[in-house]
């Protein structure tokens, strides 16, 4: 019984959250890696949303095509808003990381080569080669100062290592983050 159960995950298809944003409308390149349910990432109108080449969306990121502020003024002006809605499309470039729990706003456009922090919300549109973050994100710094003054300290060579060797070598290399 077991065996049959093991078998029968084994041929199911792995999730591709890439291919369930395309048939939401979504327009996503090469490459990408959505890391929560795209039905919830892409909101009401996934077909406003373009996505470039090698994304990463992590968990909890929202795309919002519309704003629903209007609701307040159909009920200040009726005859103007009665049957009015706000919508506008967002642009993502390529090589773009968007952090954890990041809201997009209508109408934004973020360039290439960029890092979204986790947390942030992005009203405005983000130039390319820029490291974003905060309520509202602001610029921090450049994708160049990123390499230099981040990961010139931090990164280590364990991307492909399994989570035991990952853990051993960073108790070999880095023992004060155990005690």
């Amino acid at each position: 019984m077991f065996k049959r159960l093991l078998n029968k995950f084994k041929k199911k298809k792995p999730y591709d959250a890439s291919q369930v944003a395309r048939e939401l409308g979504v327009r996503v390149g090469e490459n990408c890696r959505i890391l929560d349910n795209p039905r919830s990432v892409f909101g009401s109108e996934p077909w406003l949303v373009k996505i470039g080449n090698n994304i990463t969306i992590t968990q909890g990121v929202r795309f919002l095509c519309h704003d629903g502020g209007v609701f307040c003024l159909r009920n200040i002006n009726p005859e103007k808003y009665a049957d009015k809605d706000f919508f506008a499309p967002i642009v993502v470039g390529d090589n773009v990381f968007i952090g954890m729990y990041t809201l997009i706003m209508p109408g934004v456009t973020i360039g290439d080569n960029c890092i979204i922090g986790a947390h942030s919300v992005i009203t405005k549109d983000v130039p390319s080669n820029t490291v974003v973050a905060g309520v509202p994100a602001r610029p921090i710094k450049t994708i160049q100062e990123y390499e230099e003054k981040v990961c010139a300290r931090r990164v280590v060579p364990t991307k492909n290592m399994s989570i035991e060797e990952k853990r051993k070598y960073l108790q070999e290399n880095f023992p004060d983050w155990f005690e």
